[in-house]
């Protein structure tokens, strides 16, 4: 069985630590074929607005980061990409205190939104 390719997707490579890619999927379309490119199974998106999933290549250890924005929102954009940042900064262990100011998690969190904006068509 042939490996289904890797969708063309929006890329931020996370700058403060350079240790992974975020992908945005604009459909659920892409993110199942992206999915598919990743020999994981397809998903039932059917009341998802929007998704986020961390995977690891086990050979190099680095970190992706699968963005899904279904449905055009800024705010399903904003959503996921917080996702993504908690995933990245426990992956590189930034610890996130609900006390504190967290500014490492608030700069990435707005670079990797601002970079990935204008991928999203507003309807």
């Amino acid at each position: 069985m042939a490996k289904t390719k890797w969708p063309k997707l929006p890329r931020f490579f996370v700058p403060l630590f350079h240790c992974a890619n975020v992908y945005l999927c604009r459909s659920k379309e892409e993110w199942q074929q992206a999915l598919l490119s990743l020999s994981e199974q397809e998903q039932n998106l059917a009341h998802s607005n929007g998704r986020t999933m961390h995977f690891c290549d086990d050979d190099t250890g680095e970190n992706m980061y699968l963005v899904g924005v279904f449905d055009g929102q800024i705010s399903t954009l904003v959503h996921e990409c917080a996702h993504a940042t908690f995933y990245c900064c426990n992956d590189v262990g930034v610890t996130i205190d609900t006390g504190s100011a967290n500014e490492t998690y608030c700069y990435l969190l707005d670079r990797m939104f601002s970079a990935l904006l204008p991928y999203i068509k507003q309807e």
